[in-house]
């Protein structure tokens, strides 16, 4: 018998993720490819958008294989991708750089200092919904500008990564509103590009792609690409949406008093609220469906404990080998063999530098090592650390009124019911995992559900999907413990901003 399936193309930037899922969420195939993050300077995050495009194929045809799948199975196709990613493409729409700025990427850090002391800043914030950072869009091209003139003159098109992943396989160019909403260049109220902020950026407002909602059809996969994929000529795909904004859709965020934790490379506390919350300390992207999303984001939050891993685990990871267990699943109970606290460590989790609630320079610290310090209460402490780092963006949006009664968490974090424990006692609430965590792709797979017809709209198509699997629930005897170490987070944190700035100018 025929099925029925979705295509959901996940570009992130450890790997590009392909996966074919039937209308229940389900996955029944899928295939990842690895790959690497280029820092050819200190805060710089660079990647080839051609890698995404052979490795996107790549796992077409493995994926299709591996399912037995027929092209016309396949009834539509979605992606999400790692945001803010500044892909520049010339008038025949020729690729113009292999090395593109990434969403951790920190080089326009001194143009954003450079504007944040100008006369516009308080305006802008106004216009965009969210302060300026150097990770949004509109800096990034600035950055180009600047530095890399000739290329900024030569683009006829910025484009994001999910956004080129569609225009090779369509040949038309749109982004959404999601995307935009993250460029510091659209107006919050409008949702349209806005020629004030543009100005304020001395941009070309022309060199921006048309928005659309997530779930639109962009168009139909091309004969070309047909010949490359293997799939239909005519598949329907949609415009699709942020990685995060995808992986929020597959957390549950689809209603208000609830917010997503999301740990990845990443992490992220985000909030469904009906409009932005404008605070300086907070930024705001527009949901894949309607609505605002205040969040959050440690740029290196469970990359830091990948960062550890890699770097200072060898004898775990030696471990893991001969004993064909995950490494992790070693981490784990030595982490959870230290109490609550860590005896007082802190970890600071900046190995990325901060956005909007501390400097682009600041970077990672542990604070309070002992010669009792072993490897599980470091473990401990960097799953503390990030914690922390998000419970700073929950009280920010509770104290501006809104109400937040439950957290769902997905992401690679949440396959650890030690770091899902820590979050519940850390933001004394409810946290809930879900039985399949596939996090930006199902996201993906969804908006293209409802741009064929196939889900009424991305909340229907998530209570069709999603199953919660466990919770875990507030232990109310370690609140008094990490209310204390989180006002000493905080504390620690805003007296280490000036020496991070001096260090990052270091002769």
């Amino acid at each position: 018998m025929k099925r029925q399936m979705l295509m959901g193309i996940d570009v992130g930037t450890q790997s590009t993720r392909v996966a074919l899922l039937d209308l229940k969420g389900q996955v029944v195939a899928s295939t990842s490819t690895p790959q690497k993050m280029m820092t050819p300077r200190p805060g710089w995050a660079e990647q080839d958008p051609d890698m995404w495009w052979h490795n996107t194929l790549d796992n077409i045809h493995k994926t299709m294989e591996q399912a037995e799948a027929t092209p016309d199975e396949v009834l539509a196709v979605g992606v999400c991708g790692q945001m803010h990613a500044t892909v520049p493409l010339g008038k025949d729409g020729e690729l113009l750089s292999h090395g593109v700025q990434l969403w951790c990427d920190k080089r326009s850090a001194d143009l954003v200092d450079e504007f944040k002391a100008g006369p516009h800043v308080e305006a802008a914030m106004q216009f965009a919904g969210s302060p300026p950072v150097p990770n949004w869009l509109g800096f990034n091209i600035k950055w180009l500008k600047v530095h890399e003139p000739d290329l900024y003159e030569k683009t006829w098109k910025f484009v994001l990564s999910k956004d080129y992943i569609n225009y090779r396989l369509t040949g038309k160019i749109a982004t959404d509103w999601s995307e935009a909403s993250g460029s510091f260049l659209m107006d919050a109220k409008t949702k349209t590009w806005s020629p004030e902020l543009a100005g304020y950026l001395e941009l070309d407002i022309d060199k921006l792609p048309d928005v659309r909602a997530s779930s639109d059809v962009v168009a139909k996969i091309t004969a070309e690409a047909a010949d490359l994929t293997g799939l239909v000529g005519g598949t329907p795909v949609a415009v699709g949406a942020g990685d995060m904004l995808c992986m929020l859709i597959s957390s549950g965020l689809t209603e208000p008093g609830r917010a997503s934790d999301i740990t990845g490379t990443a992490s992220i506390m985000a909030i469904y609220v009906e409009e932005p919350v404008l605070d300086p300390r907070l930024m705001n992207l527009h949901h894949a469906l309607p609505g605002w999303i205040p969040f959050g984001i440690s740029d290196s939050g469970g990359g830091a404990l990948k960062w550890f891993k890699d770097e200072l685990c060898q004898a775990e990871t030696a471990e893991a080998k001969r004993s064909g267990k995950d490494v992790y699943d070693i981490l784990n109970p030595k982490a959870a063999a230290s109490e609550p606290g860590s005896e007082g460590l802190l970890f600071f989790p900046y190995l990325m530098g901060e956005r909007s609630l501390g400097t682009p320079f600041a970077r990672g610290v542990f604070f309070g090592l002992t010669p009792r310090t072993g490897t599980g209460a470091m473990v401990r402490a960097i799953m503390e650390g990030v914690t922390f780092e998000l419970r700073r963006t929950l009280e920010i949006v509770e104290d501006a009124g809104n109400t937040v009664s439950e957290v769902y968490t997905i992401g690679g974090g949440a396959r650890s019911d030690l770091w899902s424990q820590i979050k519940a006692d850390i933001y004394k609430k409810p946290v809930y995992t879900f039985e399949a965590s596939e996090g930006g792709i199902l996201g993906s797979a969804i908006l293209a559900g409802v741009g064929v017809g196939i889900y009424a709209d991305a909340r229907a198509g998530t209570e069709q999907c999603l199953r919660v699997d466990k919770a875990f629930q507030p232990n109310p005897s370690r609140a008094a413990r990490y209310d204390y170490l989180y006002e000493l987070f905080k504390e620690v944190h805003d007296r280490m901003q000036e020496p991070f700035d001096k260090l990052a100018h270091m002769p």
